[in-house]
């Protein structure tokens, strides 16, 4: 018998689907050829899947920088011709279940012509077919999941395992029962604010307890320093502002130490303040809500935070892991319907706000040349917003003179306007020709129930249908759309009402939490996985410590069952109960941890 042969009957004795699949997918996808040790090797467009020199020894080095805890489920992204993965099973427990996503089963096939499997391959479970079905596989494991990427092979198949990871995430987001404590860390001012505060509203509906070091209170005395003339002198104090609010942010956390630090585009964290925060081994992460072409301080932060969120894909991943950042994930804006919502006007607020055509927003110079063409025409048009100075083809339709509208002002203009303008800002004339992120407008308007023609993005058609959202690829065919859905407010309607029912199902503030903790967690399951799966409370903390512990058992059954206990609460509840001489062992133990805590919390 062939190696192909050898290795689908064996996995047919575990697997008879599988077997049976692979032998009808017929391969293909990898180059097999010889490495220089005389092993086999293969290649995937034109780019090594394993070692050109030793693909064992490689493996084996990949397999020595993971880690595991005991009781986990390690979950492989990446098949190659498995060597990474026999080195793996060779350094972890028999115990330990191991789960092999497979995207492709021509690869599998190709891996099973290439060599004779290693008897560990017995001990591994397979998860393949659409990716609903790879995602319940694992999801039913029933154990705290670790991902682990095999890159090299992991990487042909980026777009399946992306998509494999958000419905994992989602499904174990929906079984989490845990409260995290974390502390939310916003700018002093900007377009994230707003966005930090629907963040921060989002992660306590989840049931987190959340605190917000909420910085725009300096915002005040951080805008007196643009009045100073002297550049120079400016941007230094500046930043030694921005240094003191980063120590005065470390003084906070030290205080009440949090599970995650979520920082928000522009909030005032500089680089050695997160450094000092990873080696006291806090978790931090960004969510990174700008275009990073046109605001690049993240190059100076990159390695700073464990976890970066953004609101681009590819070439911004790939930029900032080039940068130094370790775990880069796409995660796009939203909505938050508690505000963003229908509404029903006074007669009073239609006469001021509704208008056939209207906009909000900043005088960009794309906008500017875009829109004096809207004007005169036979349509109301009504302009909101500030930074309008000096577009004097505008002055007739400019709102309030061109003051700053709240959000209060923006719902109004969304629900009163019949067709609602969406040009995402550019510098450039025209519509972006690298527009790529979805701006937050995009998801309030379609929230409100309004309809809008928005400028081409390369990520709508991942977030909505062209049934819901109009979107145009050049500002000259903006007056003919206008004047096409002007004459059809039946199909008009209803495009807003299929755009708002798909925020609703799929893009609040409260989704994007979900699936921003839900993958850190997925990446560090001992941590902020096993609280998000309950395994802090109160009932399961005392069935661990049942047998081993009983006195810390039974102090732990004194709590609500579904209470979340940590070292501190675990040490106050063991002081009430009297004189020391009372105590067993293991209550001075904790009384012992509890003081060094207390002593080593500080981190500034």
């Amino acid at each position: 018998m062939n190696s192909f042969e050898i290795n689908t009957s064996r996995l047919a004795q575990h697997d008879q689907a599988l077997a049976a699949a692979i032998r009808q997918s017929g391969g293909g996808a990898l180059e097999i050829l010889p490495a220089r040790t005389g092993m086999t090797s293969a290649r995937a467009n034109g780019r090594w899947v394993h070692s050109a020199y030793d693909p064992m020894k490689e493996a084996q080095a990949w397999a020595d920088g993971q880690t595991h805890q005991e009781g986990e489920t390690i979950v492989v992204f990446g098949v190659g011709l498995l060597y990474h993965v026999e080195a793996l099973c060779a350094r972890l427990p028999r115990t330990t279940a191991v789960v092999i996503v497979v995207p492709d089963l021509r690869v599998l096939a190709d891996a099973a012509a290439a060599r004779t499997w290693g008897d560990c391959i017995d001990r591994v479970s397979w998860a393949w077919g659409a990716t609903e079905a790879i995602s319940d596989h694992i999801a039913s494991v029933g154990h705290p999941l670790r991902l682990v990427i095999y890159a090299p092979a992991a990487s042909l198949h980026a777009d399946s395992h992306r998509a494999i990871e958000t419905a994992l995430q989602r499904k174990t987001a929906a079984q989490a029962g845990g409260q995290l404590r974390i502390a939310v860390v916003g700018p002093i001012y900007g377009g994230s604010l707003p966005i930090t505060r629907y963040a921060v509203s989002a992660l306590e509906s989840l049931g987190h307890h959340v605190r917000w070091l909420d910085h725009s209170v300096h915002a005040t005395s951080y805008h007196q320093l643009e009045l100073l003339k002297n550049s120079q002198h400016r941007l230094a104090l500046q930043s030694k502002y921005a240094e003191m609010l980063s120590r005065v942010t470390m003084a906070q956390l030290a205080e009440d130490p949090p599970d995650l630090v979520l920082s928000l585009a522009q909030a005032p964290l500089i680089l050695p303040a997160l450094e000092h925060l990873r080696r006291k081994k806090f978790l931090t992460a960004m969510w990174f809500v700008e275009n990073y072409r046109h605001l690049t301080y993240w190059q100076q932060l990159a390695a700073g935070y464990d976890f970066w969120f953004v609101i681009q894909q590819e070439p911004c991943i790939a930029a900032l892991k080039r940068a130094g950042a370790k775990d880069v994930r796409y995660l796009p804006m939203a909505a938050d319907p508690s505000l963003h919502r229908p509404l029903e006007l006074t007669e009073e607020e239609r006469e001021e706000y509704r208008s056939d055509v209207s906009f909000v927003g900043a005088g960009y110079a794309n906008r500017r040349e875009i829109f004096p063409k809207l004007v005169g025409q036979d349509w109301t048009f009504k302009l909101w917003g500030d930074e309008w100075d000096g577009a004097t083809g505008l002055t007739s339709v400019l709102q309030r003179n061109g003051a700053r509208v709240d959000t209060d002002t923006c719902l109004k203009v969304f629900n009163a306007s019949d067709v609602n303008l969406n040009l995402h800002s550019w510098a450039g004339t025209g519509f972006d020709p690298e527009g790529d992120f979805v701006n937050p407008r995009t998801f309030e308007l379609a929230a409100c129930g309004a309809f809008q023609l928005a400028d081409r993005r390369s990520l709508m058609p991942d977030l909505f249908a062209e049934n819901e959202i109009v979107t145009l690829s050049s500002p000259d065919a903006l007056p003919a759309e206008i004047s096409r859905w002007l004459r059809e407010p039946e199909q008009r309607m209803a495009m807003a009402a299929q755009a708002r029912q798909r925020v609703l199902a799929e893009h609040t503030y409260r989704h994007r939490m979900q699936d921003l903790l839900s993958r850190i967690g997925v990446v560090s399951p001992d941590r902020i996985g096993s609280i998000l799966r309950g395994d802090r409370q109160a009932e399961m903390l005392a069935l661990a410590a049942d047998g081993p512990f009983p006195s810390i058992a039974a102090t732990l059954r004194t709590f609500p069952s579904t209470q979340r206990v940590g070292l501190k609460q675990l040490a106050a509840q063991i002081r009430s109960r009297g004189p020391m001489g009372t105590l067993s062992r293991e209550d001075l133990m904790v009384l012992m941890l509890d003081e060094y805590r207390s002593e080593t919390k500080d981190l500034v």
